[in-house]
């Protein structure tokens, strides 16, 4: 059943204080942020799977009918929340709405957080699972990355990196409400929006917590400022109401400047806020967004081929030895300062 828009934001609006009190622990933060994320309704037929890649845990997400069987991709799914706050556990359920869509399996890294882990301990965490994939059966050309908020800046620097360190390059990249320049934060630059809970003063935090001392204008650190030579295509969602809708316009203006831009597909969605899809199965608006997002990705990747002696990631199978599945600790639980 579709809970109206006027109510969907007015219980955003009402997280707002806590996220921004400096009374209320990170830990407590962090929960609230699951419980955000984690209020999409699973399409029927999902499937969910744990491991550890790289030393990175890891939650395997594709709904029966789609991924391997199908001759599609794989997507690793970043989830946002600033580098500070969010899990993959809490993106599972909107991680199938993606999977089912694009028909792709999703991996979601449940990668280190700051300030216990600030830069650049997630990007070069992430980047050792993107070397270890092929281990796993996975042809890093067939390979998606994906994310949402700070997220998506990581699937973008992600790729830079992969591009400047000769690795093989992912198929495409796709971003809602991405986080791209975390400079304009840290100069307290942003402008304000009408987004319910996410404000500039809050970007301007958690990039402090997040840094560690680092270059704000690094693009490795705000993809942003880096160049876009030699990417894969791209998926870009931005709102209206969010305050990183300038990011995402910035990003668009500078590929317009480029003699050879890799191919964008670009969606606004004027009347929304920042990262509105992760209520998709509850808000129509997200249903249809996360559609055309799962559509768009799948329409750049070519149909992997074949791996017959390997068995796919997310598909254990006891006659060929399967893999042993670890549960995944939540960030919540773990003991935090307040940020």
């Amino acid at each position: 059943m579709s809970v109206p828009k006027p109510l969907v934001r007015t219980r955003l609006r009402m997280v707002r204080p806590v996220m921004h009190s400096t009374r209320v622990s990170l830990g407590a933060k962090r929960t609230m942020a699951d419980s955000i994320a984690s209020a999409a309704r699973a399409p029927e037929g999902a499937i969910y799977d744990f491991d550890v890649i790289a030393g990175l845990p890891v939650q395997y997400v594709t709904v029966e009918g789609c991924g391997p069987a199908t001759a599609r991709a794989t997507m690793i799914y970043l989830h946002g929340g600033g580098l500070v706050v969010g899990s993959a556990k809490a993106y599972r359920a909107f991680a199938a709405h993606i999977a089912l869509h694009s028909g792709m399996d999703l991996i979601l890294p449940e990668y280190p957080l700051a300030p216990e882990n600030p830069y650049p301990v997630a990007l070069d965490s992430l980047l050792a699972l993107y070397r270890e994939l092929p281990a796993y059966g996975v042809d890093p050309r067939t390979v998606v990355l994906a994310g949402d908020d700070a997220g998506a800046g990581l699937a973008l620097a992600m790729a830079l990196e992969i591009r400047d360190q000769g690795l093989p390059m992912p198929a495409a990249v796709g971003m809602i409400s991405p986080w791209l320049d975390r400079a304009v934060d840290i100069d307290r630059a942003r402008p304000s929006a009408s987004d319910p809970w996410f404000t500039p003063a809050l970007a301007t935090r958690w990039t402090r917590t997040c840094l560690g001392g680092a270059d704000p204008r690094h693009p490795s650190v705000s993809p942003l400022h880096g160049d876009f030579d030699s990417l894969p295509p791209i998926v870009i969602h931005y709102s209206g109401h969010d305050p990183l809708r300038t990011d995402a316009e910035a990003f668009l203006e500078k590929l317009t400047q480029m003699a050879d831009a890799p191919r964008v597909i670009a969606r606004e969605y004027p009347d929304m806020w920042q990262s509105f899809h992760l209520q998709v199965g509850r808000l129509d608006e997200a249903d249809v967004a996360v559609e055309e997002f799962g559509t768009a990705m799948a329409s750049l990747v070519e149909k992997p081929r074949r791996h017959a002696d390997v068995v796919p990631i997310n598909r254990p199978v006891a006659a060929q030895g399967g893999r042993r599945l670890r549960l995944v600790k939540p960030a919540a639980a773990a003991g935090t300062p307040s940020v």
